[in-house]
């Protein structure tokens, strides 16, 4: 991840590395400042360091390109490791804008930024209030497609091409305050004889943007 860093436009503060991780990765870390094996375990949050660590300036969120072909809106994301995962999916499938509801987990969140492996690097994160946004997203006439247990079969339905993806949280859902603003309701069908309620909110998000861009 820290390679992926030196390779985006982030500020960075500090590189800081052990010898013994200098040692094996001389060439892509020559500007990081060496620390000892216990400098290392005492500044990182893992149980298991590895060995390198870097401090870098948050980025003001970009604006949103609007005339891109989908962008993700998240209701409620609370876990670290769907968020993350959701990141790096979205930037998989080319959709480079997400907005989150000021309740979703904070996108530098440790847990987040591990999950994403680089991608939060590259793509724009933007937290707003939902509603509002897809309020002025709705009177510019944009389709607003929610994931939903009821809705169009995701696989048969005729692929869009632009528009906004609404996923809800793993455990709610998208909330009621967020559903009169979904003009296409969609979802993933299961076997008639499944008894599983819901899809994990970052595979039913990975499923939908396949989908969607396919």
């Amino acid at each position: 991840m820290v390679e992926e860093l030196l390779h985006s436009d982030f500020d960075i503060v500090h590189i800081l590395a052990t010898e013994q991780f200098l040692h094996n990765n001389p060439t892509p870390l020559a500007q990081a400042e060496p620390i000892s094996e216990m400098q290392m375990s005492q500044m990182s949050g893992q149980d298991t360091p590895p060995g390198v660590l870097a401090v870098v300036r948050i980025p003001k969120s970009r604006p949103l390109n609007e005339a891109a072909g989908f962008i993700l809106a998240l209701d409620g994301i609370a876990n670290p490791g769907n968020m993350g995962t959701i990141i790096r999916t979205a930037e998989w499938f080319g959709i480079d804008d997400i907005v989150c509801s000021n309740d979703c987990v904070e996108i530098w969140n440790p847990k987040v930024i591990q999950a994403t492996m680089g991608s939060v690097f590259r793509i724009n994160v933007l937290e707003a209030n939902l509603t509002d946004f897809l309020q002025n997203q709705s009177q510019q006439g944009k389709a607003i497609y929610g994931a939903l247990l009821e809705g169009r079969d995701i696989f048969e339905m005729t692929k869009p091409n632009s528009g906004i993806i609404v996923i809800g949280s793993e455990s709610h859902g998208i909330r009621p305050n967020v559903l009169p603003f979904i003009t296409q309701p969609i979802t993933i069908p299961r076997k008639n004889d499944s008894v599983t309620e819901s899809l994990n909110a970052s595979v039913a998000a990975a499923i939908i943007m396949a989908e969607m861009t396919r």
